[in-house]
């Protein structure tokens, strides 16, 4: 099957649905064929796909961290490995994570910066060559962790402690760590001088938002914001140049889920509750922010039809349906070229319960157009299990090789009843184009 760049090609988004079908052998009609490489099988969207990468990653492991499909260190930033071979390349950072989320970030540079929480402790880490998690002292948490990442390469990390949050950054090559008072993680975000900006669930979600801020003196200001009203979940928030706040959350309501946007940009906080209704699911479907040069925000996610981008401009929001994707933990940035980029991952809504496979695609367009797409890759758990997608974060080069980093979870039912066993772990993969 021939493998498409990330770069705009001659070929549509139908053409190349075609070509993918095209080389589908019909044992991939009965959607149960095992995935592996050169085997086709049908993804939960109806698609028959490919897997392109040589082989899972099931074990091998050195030291608590296998080395990939490939045999090439596929963590190296930009200028430290060269593409050779195409596809997909992965990596399992760690596994037997405690937290409930963890956070993956894309410098500037493509190295990717990683936090999450293991047996109480914190951990951060980068994907350069070489470099293992570092266990942050002093600071225990064992529940969400999200963290954002300054020019400087300095860390800034919200997490969970309890019912309490915490700050911990390592500005000045030293760790510092304070619990900041009651209340649930929702998102961080720095503005151009890297100044952290924080959004908070108060201690009951019909007391709101809170947002804070850190004075230079590293005094903090908690703030209400009451024109949010009451909290929800899976929250995300962006600074923009002008140093104007945007966020995205999931709030529940009459029994389903609704998207609202909210800015501070017209001087007041004012939230937009979207015609958009996302399903239940667990691990729970994800909302991806991005705000571009002018201020204008972008919202990547699923419904029950599939995967959608919303994009604001003066006359309101516009969607735009990049195809039957369920995604649970999707991304989104721009390429150097100033294509967008979606990290979108596909899974059956009962996959958690089920097991069938869960699989991720990166897909570019320019417009209305989607002019790109990898091939699908398989998420698996470091002994090859099925996994499903969690947070993600994706980055793509001016050769056009991709970088992903994703939190998944797995789920095992234990043969005498009961709740589910889970598995949490952070995966890295790039793909070659």
């Amino acid at each position: 099957m021939p493998r498409s760049r990330l770069l705009p090609t001659v070929l549509s988004s139908a053409v190349l649905a075609a070509a993918v079908l095209a080389s589908c052998d019909p044992i991939c009609l009965d959607g149960v064929s095992p995935p592996g490489p050169g085997r086709e099988y049908q993804s939960v969207s109806g698609a028959c796909v490919a897997v392109v990468v040589t082989s899972p990653d099931a074990g091998g492991s050195d030291g608590g961290t296998d080395a990939g499909d490939a045999g090439e260190d596929p963590d190296a930033g930009p200028g430290e490995q060269s593409c050779g071979k195409s596809g997909w390349t992965t990596q399992v950072l760690d596994e037997g994570l405690d937290s409930l989320s963890a956070t993956f970030v894309f410098d500037a540079r493509g190295v990717g910066h990683y936090a999450y929480s293991k047996d109480s402790h914190l951990y951060v880490g980068t994907t350069r060559p070489g470099d293992a998690p570092m266990q942050v002292g002093g600071v225990a948490t064992a529940y969400d962790v999200n963290m954002a990442v300054a020019a400087d390469g300095t860390h800034h990390v919200l997490f969970q402690q309890g019912d309490s949050f915490g700050y911990a950054h390592d500005t000045g090559g030293v760790w510092h760590s304070e619990l900041l008072g009651k209340g649930w993680i929702g998102a961080i975000a720095l503005d151009s001088q890297g100044a952290p900006h924080l959004f908070i669930g108060q201690p009951s979600m019909l007391m709101g938002y809170l947002y804070g801020t850190r004075s230079e003196d590293g005094t903090w200001s908690l703030t209400p914001l009451n024109a949010l009203g009451i909290a929800g979940d899976r929250e995300r928030l962006v600074v923009d140049a002008a140093g104007h706040l945007h966020t995205v959350f999931v709030r529940t309501l009459s029994g389903s889920f609704q998207a609202v946007y909210a800015t501070n940009a017209a001087g007041t906080w004012t939230e937009e509750p979207l015609d958009w209704t996302i399903p239940n699911g667990s691990p729970r479907f994800r909302i991806a922010l991005r705000v571009d040069a002018a201020g204008q925000p972008s919202l990547l996610g699923s419904d029950s039809q599939g995967a959608s981008l919303w994009v604001k401009d003066g006359s309101g929001w516009k969607q735009q349906r990049l195809g039957g994707l369920l995604s649970r933990g999707p991304s989104l940035t721009e390429s150097p070229s100033g294509l967008g980029v979606a990290l979108l991952d596909d899974a059956a809504p009962d996959a958690n319960s089920s097991g069938s496979p869960s699989q991720w695609v990166v897909k570019t367009w320019d417009g209305p157009s989607v002019v790109g797409t990898t091939p699908p890759a398989l998420l698996e758990t470091r002994d090859g299990g099925n996994a499903l997608l969690g947070d993600s974060a994706v980055h793509v080069d001016a050769q056009d090789a991709v970088q992903a980093g994703l939190f998944y979870i797995h789920y095992t039912s234990p043969d005498g009843g009961g709740l589910p066993q889970m598995t949490r772990g952070l995966r890295y993969a790039r793909y070659c184009p």
